[in-house]
């Protein structure tokens, strides 16, 4: 059956953040993507492929339907849709585990790459928490959910106001390490028992509020032989100091 156009409009519809809110929907699109949700604990509410793919074999039927390419075209907020999009509900967050050692709050990074990223780079280090200011761009946008390559089915997902998100993290034992240029080397740095880092945006940094509660910050020291950079991406930024913080010692 051809899929109708108050689907075609439904779906369309979950590319705005507002009608995401409202219907507490998000959009998966890609065979590795959707693959990935298949097998996270998140629930699936729809698929819509071209082709029936072998990984479907673990979903109900009923909740998958077989359309042509131009309706994927119609649906998918992609250049070029690849095979199947499916339409997922954006999870109840989770209390925050305060028994574990490492916690990411980000502060005001509203780039949809550079968030989904930092997502799925602090998900490869074994950060499973990570605390977003309402500032940050949407988790469940398309380009973020692309970018975190699966990585955003995996991890506990909060936006709180981060003033009281790091009174509650100094108040169960947390180290707060914020990531400025005119911090200490992260190569020299002790590791701490139990630490939470902040990273801000590119173009502000970490912002003056939370910047005033972080016990210490941290940079990534560049080399003085080569022509200096304003500053590096936020993303990459981030894999450095988790690479660093995060090994064992």
């Amino acid at each position: 059956m051809p899929i109708s156009n108050s689907e075609i409009k439904g779906i369309r519809a979950l590319q705005n953040k507002k009608f995401r809110k409202e219907r507490g929907m998000f959009l998966v699109e890609g065979v590795k993507s959707v693959e990935a949700l298949i097998q996270s604990p998140f629930e699936i509410a729809e698929i819509y492929t071209t082709e029936y793919l072998d990984f479907l074999k673990d979903v109900d039927n009923s909740l998958v339907q077989l359309i042509k390419q131009n309706e994927l075209e119609r649906i998918s907020g992609l250049r070029s849709p690849n095979k199947i999009l499916a339409v997922a509900k954006i999870p109840k967050a989770k209390p925050i585990d305060w028994n574990q050692n490492f916690i990411l709050i980000l502060d005001g990074i509203n780039d949809p790459g550079n968030v989904g990223t930092i997502i799925r780079t602090a998900k490869w280090f074994g950060v499973d928490t990570i605390i977003c200011s309402q500032e940050c761009a949407d988790a469940y946008d398309g380009k973020v959910v692309q970018s975190t390559m699966g990585a955003l089915f995996h991890v506990n997902l909060r936006y709180e106001d981060l003033s009281e998100i790091m009174n509650d993290c100094k108040s169960n034992g947390f180290r707060i390490m914020g990531a400025a240029m005119d911090g200490d080397s992260v190569y020299e740095c002790s590791n701490s028992t139990k630490t939470a880092l902040v990273i801000g945006s590119e173009s502000h940094g970490i912002s003056k509020g939370v910047l005033e509660k972080c016990n210490s910050l941290v940079t990534i020291p560049n080399n003085e032989t080569t022509q200096k950079v304003e500053s590096l991406n936020a993303g990459i930024a981030t894999s450095i100091i988790l690479s660093e913080l995060t090994r064992p010692k």
